[in-house]
């Protein structure tokens, strides 16, 4: 995929899924966030044109900065997955089920949490559970 062609969440869309999916709160650490939503731009700016390392640029961030009292983890995992999303590819039809995939997902992103993982890790984990949305489609 082209660097011009992708597209980046803002902090604005990262707080409202929080808010919408997860809790009521505002970040504690406001500039954290911030930080942690511009890190894939950054790194698309320097030259990276995965997306799925991208996605998980993203995740480690909003994860290890912590602008939020609680549910970082989760946090991540919505944000790359919507990122991923508005970028023709996905992680699965729902997140936060009793699935399987759910379990593992949960679990990378706590071993992002404990730096058992990194951005590889994580990267080539999405990428082995991507969903285009041309299969996404015809799933639905």
């Amino acid at each position: 995929m082209s660097a011009n062609c992708l597209r980046f969440l803002t902090t604005s869309q990262i707080r409202r899924l929080h808010h919408t999916h997860l809790a009521r709160a505002e970040p504690t650490q406001p500039t954290y966030l911030e930080s942690a939503v511009y890190s894939p731009q950054q790194h698309n700016n320097y030259g990276e044109e995965d997306l799925f390392r991208l996605a998980g640029v993203l995740a480690e961030k909003i994860t290890l900065n912590h602008a939020y009292q609680d549910r970082n983890k989760r946090t991540a995992l919505l944000a790359a997955d919507m990122f991923l999303k508005i970028n023709g590819s996905h992680l699965q039809k729902n997140l936060f089920t009793k699935s399987e995939l759910d379990k593992k997902l949960q679990s990378a992103h706590v071993a992002i949490a404990t730096k058992q993982w990194d951005v590889e890790e994580i990267a080539a984990f999405y990428k082995s559970i991507r969903v285009s949305d041309d299969q996404g489609a015809e799933k639905l």
